[in-house]
């Protein structure tokens, strides 16, 4: 069994094989993007994370996100959500669209909403003449296949028809928020607390149970302890673990 609102400091299938079946209320998490091939400056594997080398092949990289939904599939409530961040580098464009069709070729889980986050300020390529600046990356929605229309969405009934047919706020699939929570010598890749807090807002409540299987530096569980959501985060750099510990008890 696994202690709530803590920090582990392990890969996430040994942690993920330690929470109890059906727990899982949601899972939010940016992943590594498989994007650091490239020698210097931002993308360089030895700059970006402290310990984990984020380069596998294609092929590789898509059957280890398979393999994780599968062990996720366990853990999640019945019509949980997968909230899941991910974008593309120039090494690998069409990464995102590989990756999401081994999810739904591999496992019981298919996209059921296409989130854009924009950012303050873009990824620019300057020295491209073909390459436009990015300034917005995808959350996925992801949930099991055979709850496409029952999964958990904590919309607010704006009115009722006379019939009793609810209607319900409009939510639009494109939030705006800070790029990340500054950079770190542990991780350049730092994931926004204002993104986190804005979907957990629309698909969590109160007390709900959260997972995130690659925690970095700790966001998804300061946006779940600002929010009144519990957490559990995996994440194998022990000094980013540190860090994550330090930096949620001064909230």
């Amino acid at each position: 069994m696994v202690e709530l609102n803590k920090f582990y400091n392990e890969d996430c299938v040994e942690t993920i094989k330690k929470i109890k079946s059906k727990s899982i209320d949601c899972v939010l998490t940016s992943p590594p993007y498989n994007m650091t091939k490239r020698k210097g400056g931002y993308a360089d594997k030895q700059t970006r994370y402290d310990k984990y080398n984020d380069w596998k092949s294609e092929e590789e990289y898509n059957l280890w996100t398979s393999n994780i939904f599968n062990l996720l599939d366990d853990i999640l409530i019945d019509n949980g959500v997968i909230l899941y961040n991910f974008s593309y580098s120039i090494e690998n464009p069409s990464l995102p669209y590989t990756m999401i069709s081994s999810i739904i070729q591999n496992t019981e889980f298919m996209v059921a909403d296409t989130i854009i986050w924009k950012k303050s300020n873009s990824i620019p390529h300057p020295a491209s003449y073909n390459r436009l600046n990015r300034i917005v990356e995808f959350i996925y929605v992801i949930v099991r296949k055979k709850e496409i229309k029952s999964f958990n969405c904590y919309k607010e009934v704006s009115k009722v028809s006379p019939k009793g047919q609810k209607y319900y706020e409009i939510i639009d699939n494109f939030i705006t928020a800070k790029n990340n929570d500054e950079s770190t010598s542990l991780n350049k890749a730092t994931f926004s607390t204002e993104l986190c807090t804005k979907l957990l807002n629309v698909y969590t409540k109160e007390n709900d149970l959260v997972y995130d299987p690659f925690m970095g530096t700790g966001t998804t569980g300061v946006a779940c302890k600002l929010l009144g959501r519990n957490f559990l985060g995996s994440e194998i750099s022990d000094k980013q673990v540190e860090y994550s510990i330090e930096r949620i008890n001064k909230i």
